[in-house]
């Protein structure tokens, strides 16, 4: 047995105002010029309808963008970079930019620690580069002057792969994380639709 057509329309206007109150501290058409630099490209976003649409085909590409750029270390360029993301992917702009929310100063250290740790993992697994032969890192007493030069780019070298295994480990978990969010997405989209669907057939009445 159906329920009243009065009893659907107020519970989908119940949901509605659920959406919009969890959607209220992103950037919409109405507010999306009090956001730093998407502000300066507000009017140009406001013509773009994908850019608002929450369709499974504008959603999921932005939870996966959102995600990896969440996780990967680049804080504090990321509104930028996740603006020109929802552009070349044709995405969902509120959640895309809302995503990089998840990395603030609280979230962050704890992010870029399992982001290393996880690249770490995945490089010592595929295989570390191999080490120079013991008579290439020997230091003649002619080079010591060159020492400090040395240093700084064995720290520079260290650094780059730092950074690297965040960059792999943050992909990696921002893929996964993205994977699991869309496929929940698309099971609630399909079970409202299906709803819908059932909604609007007309009631059977027994002859």
């Amino acid at each position: 047995m159906h329920p009243p057509p009065e009893a659907e329309k107020q519970e989908r206007y119940s949901r509605i105002r659920r959406v919009k109150k969890l959607l209220r501290p992103l950037p919409r058409r109405a507010n999306i010029h009090r956001y730093p630099f998407i502000k300066w490209f507000a009017n140009a976003a406001r013509k773009r309808p994908y850019l608002w649409s929450f369709r499974t085909k504008e959603v999921t590409p932005a939870l996966y963008a959102g995600f990896i750029l969440t996780f990967v270390p680049l804080y504090g360029i990321q509104i930028p970079i996740a603006f020109l993301l929802t552009l070349l992917c044709r995405a969902n702009l509120p959640i895309l930019v809302g995503l990089q929310l998840i990395s603030n100063p609280l979230t962050v250290p704890p992010i870029y620690v399992a982001d290393y740790h996880v690249g770490n993992f995945i490089i010592q697994f595929l295989g570390d580069p191999p080490d120079l032969p013991n008579e290439v890192q020997e230091v003649d007493v002619e080079d010591i002057s060159d020492l400090p030069a040395q240093n700084g780019f064995s720290h520079v070298k260290k650094g780059f792969r730092i950074f690297g295994c965040m960059v792999i480990g943050g992909a990696i978990i921002g893929y996964f994380c993205g994977l699991t969010a869309s496929t929940l997405y698309q099971v609630v989209a399909k079970r409202m639709r299906m709803r819908k669907t059932l909604a609007n057939k007309p009631n059977q009445r027994a002859p």
